[in-house]
């Protein structure tokens, strides 16, 4: 019998990394204007919302003092009619065959 020949695997083509383009710095971008404060309240009032800024100086309001806490009386329970009865101690336990009647 004759063997066929081997073919020889042919390696893939090695790519070049594709050159990338140089990277451009770009300038960097001026701060975006201030909102105009009475734009910011126009649409605060179209939307339903209210503006609350909190300010470091402002006047701090108390809160109104609570009362102090109470908790609410309970009525005992009344006790179980059995304590005077002698406790009777019960063994239970599981069969290990159900029997089949």
């Amino acid at each position: 019998m004759h063997a066929a020949p081997r073919e020889t695997p042919v390696p893939a083509p090695v790519r070049e990394p594709e050159a990338q383009p140089a990277m451009r710095e770009r300038a960097p971008e001026p701060p975006a204007p201030a909102p105009d404060p009475a734009e910011i309240e126009r649409a605060l009032e179209r939307s339903g919302l209210q503006l609350v800024q909190t300010k470091p100086g402002a006047q701090q309001v108390e809160a109104p003092v609570e009362s102090e806490f109470v908790p609410a009386r309970r009525e005992r329970r009344p006790r179980p009619a059995e304590l005077g009865e002698a406790l009777v101690q019960v063994e239970t336990r599981k069969d290990d065959a159900p029997s089949s009647s």
